[in-house]
C-alpha cells in the first residue's frame, strides 16, 4: 500500500484514536494493579451472607473453602472492620441515598489503608471454628484482573473507534461528529467503572469518588451526544448553536449530583432517564419529519432497531434471572455489551452502509423479539401475579401468544413491510403477454406496466446505456434508492427509483426478483424470436410456390392478352400481377424505407394514369419531411395496407369519376405520414356537382377503414364541387404496429 494512502486523513484519525484507547487501557490497567492484593475470592449468597476463599499463590492462602464472618485490622489490634455485603458491591449507584453512598466512600477509604501493611485476618471456618492469620498484601498480578474488566474495556474501546470510524469518513457531517462524541463518552464512563468494578476489595476513597463522579459525567455526555445526535440527522431540528444548551443543563445537572447537592441518587437516575427519553422522543420526530425521505426511514428504523434490541435484551436478561430463575444475574461489566449492540447500530444507521440488506429482516428481528418479550412478560405475570407453577405458565404463555400474538404478528408485518407476496410464477401470464406483444412499443408498455405493479415505484425511466457495473444483472443503485433493471428480449433498459412510492428502498429480493423477471422475458422472446422465425420461413416457401405458379400463370395470360390484342383483360392480368407482388411482400416481411415506398407507389400510379389518359401530379413536401422519418424501415404489412388503400383509391378515382387529372400530396414528418389524393372527377366529366359534404361508405372505403384501423391510421372521403378528395393519415414510428394502445389524434382536415 503507497504511504500517501496510508497516512490519509480517515487513517490518521483511526491511528490516533486507536493510539488513544491503547493508552487509556494501559492507564486503567496500571490503576487497577495498583491496589494491594491479598488473594481473596469473595462470594455474596442470597441471604447476603458473605464468603470467601483464599487463591493459591496468594497472601490468604491459608483460608479454607466456607470461611465466612471475615475481619480484618491492623496485628494487636482487636477493634477490626467486618467485611459487608456492601463492601463488594460493583456500582455505589446502587444505593439510593447519599448518606450510605458516603459511608460506603469511608469504609472502601478506611480497608484501604489497612492494606497498606500487615494484615490481621479473622474469620470462621466451614466447621465452625474461629481462624487468625496474619497477611502481607503483595502486588496484584496481571492475571488476578476479571473478565469483566477486560470486557468492559473492549466494547468501550470498540464503540469509541466505530464512532471515530463513521465521523473520519463524514468530518463535516453534524450528525457524525455528534456520533464521534458518544463514542468517546462510551470510555468516559465504562474505564472508571472497569477500574473500580473489578476490585478485589478497596479502592482509596477518595479516588473511588472521582472514579464515579467520571462514571457519571462520561453517562451524561453519553446522554447529551445521543440527544445531539437525534437533533441534527437525519434532519437538523435546530440550529448547531443550540446544541449547547445540552451540556449547560446536565452538566449543571452532573454538578449537582457529585456535589450532592439533588435530594438523592434517584435525581441522577432521572436526569439519565430523562436523555434517554428525550432521545427516543426526537426519534419519533425525525421518522415524521422524514415523510417521503425512504432513506432518511431506512436509516430511522435501523436505529430504532439497535435500540430496542439492546434495551429488550436487557428486560429480557434482567426478568429471565430475577423473575424466572432461567440463568443467573448478569455482571454489570457484561451488561455494557448491550451498549455495543446500540452502539453498532447506529453506526449502521449513520453510515448509511449497505443499510437497505438490513432493512427487512430489521423487521424480523423486531417481531421476533416482541414475540420473546410476550412470552416471557407473560410467564413472569402468571408466575408472579397468580402463583402459578413455572412449567404450567410457560405452556400457558406459548398457547396464548401462538393464538393472539402470531396472526397479529403476521399482519403488522404486512402492514410494516408493504409485501405484497409477489412470485415469479404468478406473473407467468404478464411475461408471455409481454412476449408476444404484436410490436415493440407495445411490448415495452407492458414491461413498463408489470414493473410498476411489482414495485410501485415513483419513477420508471429507460436508458439506452447501462448505469451498473455489469449492465446483464439486476443491480441496486444509490444505496437502494434505485433498481437497475437490464435489457432482455429486445426491451431497454430501466432505472426504477423509490420503491412502494418512496415509502422504503430498493433490497437485494428486489433485484433477485427483477434478475428472474428479466432472464424469464429473455427466454420468452427467444421462444418468440424462433417461432417468428419458423413463420418467415413458412411464409417464405408460401411466396416463393405463388410466384412460381400463380405468377408464372399471370404472366402467360398478360402476353397472351397483349398478342390476342385483349387491353382489357391485359390490364386485368397486370392488376393481379401487381397485387401479388403487394401480397408476396408482405408475406416476405421485408421493412422498406419510406422514401422507397412512395417512389414505388408513384411510380404505379403514373403509369396508371397515363394508361387511362389522366394527367397525374405528385407533390412530395421534402422540406418539411426531416430525414430520420423519410429513412425509417416500413414494416411489410404496413406497407402492402397503404398501397392497397391507394391502389383502391385510385381506381375509384379512375372508374367512378371520369377525371382529367388527379394530385397527390405527400406530408411526411413528426411521427405522421399525410396522403391527400383529389380528383377533378366531376368537373372534368361535365356533370352536375353533387353536394358537398362527406362521401357515403362504400364497401371499397369501408375496407380501407378496416385495414388502416390496424395501424391506428385514419381515412376520410370528402366530395365538394371541384372532385373528390381521398385522405389518408398513418402513424409512423414505434408506437404503429397492430394492436398498439396508443390512439393518435386525428388529422383536423379529415371530417368523414
Amino acid at each position: 500500500m503507497p504511504i500517501t494512502s496510508f497516512l490519509a486523513v480517515p487513517a490518521r484519525i483511526l491511528l490516533a484514536v486507536l493510539a488513544l484507547c491503547a493508552a487509556t487501557a494501559a492507564v486503567a490497567t496500571w490503576g487497577a494493579l495498583q491496589t494491594p492484593w491479598l488473594g481473596v475470592a469473595f462470594a455474596v449468597d442470597e441471604a447476603g451472607s458473605v464468603s470467601a476463599r483464599g487463591l493459591p499463590g496468594g497472601p490468604a492462602h491459608g483460608m479454607g473453602e466456607g470461611a465466612s464472618r471475615l475481619a480484618l485490622s491492623r496485628p494487636g489490634n482487636r477493634a477490626g472492620l467486618d467485611v459487608e455485603p456492601d463492601d463488594l458491591i460493583e456500582e455505589p449507584d446502587f444505593f439510593d441515598e447519599f448518606a450510605r453512598m458516603n459511608r460506603f466512600f469511608d469504609r472502601q477509604g478506611k480497608f484501604r489503608a489497612l492494606l497498606d501493611g500487615p494484615v490481621q485476618a479473622e474469620w470462621t471456618r466451614a466447621d465452625g471454628s474461629r481462624a487468625t492469620e496474619v497477611w502481607i498484601p503483595g502486588a496484584r498480578p496481571l492475571g488476578s484482573l476479571p473478565a469483566t474488566f477486560w470486557f468492559q474495556l473492549a466494547v468501550s474501546f470498540a464503540g469509541c473507534l466505530i464512532a471515530c470510524w463513521v465521523w473520519a469518513l463524514r468530518p463535516t457531517d453534524l450528525g457524525a461528529s455528534m456520533f464521534a462524541l458518544t463514542g468517546l463518552a462510551f470510555p468516559a464512563f465504562a474505564v472508571p467503572a472497569s477500574v473500580y468494578s473489578s476490585r478485589e476489595l478497596a479502592l482509596g476513597g477518595e479516588l473511588f469518588r472521582a472514579l464515579s463522579a467520571a462514571n457519571h459525567a462520561g453517562a451524561f455526555m453519553f446522554g447529551c451526544a445521543l440527544l445531539a445526535v437525534f437533533l441534527c440527522y437525519p434532519r437538523r431540528l435546530v440550529p448547531a448553536g443550540a446544541l449547547w444548551a445540552l451540556p449547560v443543563v446536565y452538566g449543571t445537572w452532573w454538578l449537582a449530583d457529585t456535589m450532592q447537592w439533588l435530594p438523592s441518587q434517584n435525581w441522577t437516575r432521572m436526569g439519565i432517564m430523562s436523555e434517554m427519553l428525550g432521545a427516543i422522543a426526537l426519534a419519533g420526530v425525525q421518522w415524521r419529519m422524514s415523510r417521503g425521505r425512504p432513506l432518511d426511514r431506512a436509516a430511522l428504523r435501523w436505529l430504532a432497531l439497535s435500540m430496542l434490541v439492546g434495551s429488550g435484551l436487557f428486560v429480557f436478561s434482567t426478568t429471565g434471572s430475577k423473575v424466572l430463575g432461567f440463568f443467573p444475574p448478569i455482571s454489570q461489566g457484561y451488561a455494557f455489551g448491550y451498549f455495543l449492540i446500540i452502539y453498532v447500530g447506529l453506526a449502521f444507521g449513520l453510515r448509511r452502509y449497505r443499510l437497505f440488506d438490513l432493512d427487512r429482516w430489521a423487521y424480523r428481528i423486531l417481531l421476533w423479539l416482541a414475540g420473546a418479550l410476550a412470552v416471557v412478560l407473560m410467564d413472569a405475570a402468571l408466575i408472579v401475579w397468580l402463583r402459578w407453577n413455572p412449567a404450567f405458565s410457560m405452556g400457558v404463555s406459548l398457547l396464548l401468544c401462538g393464538w393472539l400474538y402470531f396472526p397479529f404478528r403476521q399482519w403488522l408485518w404486512r402492514r410494516l413491510t408493504g409485501a405484497r407476496g409477489a412470485r415469479v410464477d404468478t406473473t407467468f401470464p404478464d411475461l408471455i403477454h409481454i412476449a408476444f406483444s404484436p410490436s415493440r412499443g407495445e411490448q415495452e408498455r407492458r414491461w413498463d406496466a408489470l414493473l410498476g405493479q411489482l414495485f410501485d415505484p415513483l419513477d420508471i425511466r429507460r436508458l439506452s446505456h447501462a448505469e451498473a457495473e455489469d449492465p446483464r444483472v439486476a443491480t441496486l443503485l444509490e444505496s437502494g434508492q434505485a433498481l437497475w433493471v437490464p435489457p432482455c428480449g429486445g426491451l431497454e433498459g430501466r432505472v426504477l427509483r423509490l420503491a412502494d412510492r418512496g415509502s422504503r428502498l430498493f433490497a437485494p429480493h428486489d433485484a433477485e426478483l427483477a434478475a428472474s423477471l428479466s432472464s424469464l422475458v429473455q427466454k420468452a422472446g427467444e421462444g418468440r424470436d424462433s417461432y417468428e422465425r419458423g413463420v418467415r420461413e413458412e411464409r417464405h416457401r408460401i411466396a416463393q410456390d405463388m410466384h412460381d405458379d400463380i405468377g408464372a400463370r399471370l404472366l402467360m395470360l398478360i402476353h397472351q392478352a397483349s398478342r390476342a390484342g385483349d387491353g382489357v383483360a391485359a390490364d386485368v392480368a397486370r392488376a393481379a400481377m401487381s397485387d401479388l407482388r403487394t401480397t408476396l411482400s408482405a408475406l416476405e416481411g421485408r421493412s422498406l424505407p419510406l422514401a422507397d415506398a412512395l417512389a414505388d407507389w408513384r411510380a404505379e400510379m403514373a403509369a396508371r394514369c397515363d394508361a387511362a389518359g389522366v394527367d397525374f401530379v405528385w407533390n412530395e413536401f421534402v422540406p418539411a419531411m426531416p430525414l430520420p422519418d423519410m429513412q425509417e424501415a416500413l414494416p411489410a404489412r404496413m406497407k402492402a395496407t397503404l398501397e392497397r388503400a391507394l391502389r383502391e383509391g385510385l381506381s375509384n378515382a379512375l372508374k367512378h369519376g371520369g377525371p382529367t387529372c388527379i394530385e397527390v400530396d405527400v406530408r411526411a414528418g413528426n411521427g405522421r405520414l399525410d396522403i391527400a389524393m383529389r380528383d377533378d372527377g366531376v368537373r372534368g366529366a361535365g356533370r352536375s356537382a353533387p353536394v358537398a359534404g362527406p362521401a357515403s361508405v362504400g364497401l371499397g372505403l369501408a375496407g380501407m377503414r378496416r385495414r388502416l384501423a390496424e395501424y391506428q391510421g385514419v381515412v376520410g372521403l370528402e366530395r365538394g364541387e371541384d372532385g373528390c378528395v381521398l385522405r389518408i393519415f398513418l402513424p409512423l414510428g414505434a408506437g404503429a404496429g397492430p394492436g398498439a394502445s396508443v390512439e393518435p389524434a386525428e388529422p383536423a382536415e379529415v371530417r368523414a
